[in-house]
């Protein structure tokens, strides 16, 4: 592998420590500064280096990081690098030809993987933050729709999708992949979407019917 820039930004997978790609371990392994939210550090908690925990401020984060060049940094990020990721913000801030993107496995790919089904056609949006801009119209043009969500906002609105498009679709609604607590259910209305409880690692997934014949 060629040798690293001086900022590394390692995809860390859904959660569980199986999912966890070489090379990212190899690259930690390497760090002298780790970087990181809670749960992503102890994922490494047997490493010795310099720690900065992501809380807050990504900014104020990645002006405590510049404080500790050159030496070798690694910032954790979740899922995949390239999929609605902070790796963008590390990006904006450092340039792109001082960062080296290790990509990692994505919620996204084990939501999909569990229900036995390609995503190559799926339509990927986020709800972290914000709504959907998209109208029930939208939603019928995909027979895959992944809402990355577990805000409450985030499930009344695929709720209310899932009634609006009538018998066409279902929402499969997967929740904390690959570690202890996952769980996959199955939903046909909306009323019973909004009577649950989600942990804030929930994707769902619209689906057309026939594609679960």
């Amino acid at each position: 592998m060629a040798k690293m820039k001086p900022i590394i930004v390692a995809g860390c997978g859904p959660g569980h420590p199986d999912y966890l790609c070489p090379v990212v371990k190899k690259a930690v392994d390497s760090a002298q500064v780790l970087v990181g939210a809670p749960h992503l550090l102890e994922l490494f908690a047997d490493l010795n280096c310099e720690r900065i925990i992501v809380q807050g401020s990504m900014s104020v984060v990645l002006e405590k990081v510049v404080n500790f060049a050159p030496q070798q940094i690694v910032i954790l990020v979740s899922g995949d690098t390239g999929l609605y990721s902070l790796a963008q913000l590390v990006i904006k801030r450092f340039g792109r030809e001082n960062c080296t993107l290790l990509p990692g496995i994505s919620s996204v790919q084990v939501a999909f993987a569990r229900l036995a089904l390609d995503w190559s056609d799926a339509l990927l949006v986020s709800a972290h933050g914000r709504l959907p801009q998209l109208t029930t119209n939208d939603l019928q043009q995909h027979a895959k729709v992944a809402i990355l969500a577990g805000t409450l906002d985030a499930i009344n609105w695929c709720a209310a999708q899932l009634d609006m498009l009538h018998d066409e679709y279902l929402v499969a609604s997967c929740e904390d992949l690959t570690l202890a607590t996952e769980k996959l259910q199955m939903f046909y209305r909306g009323s019973d979407l909004v009577k649950e409880r989600f942990s804030s690692r929930t994707i769902f997934v619209f689906l057309r019917k026939e594609l679960l014949a």
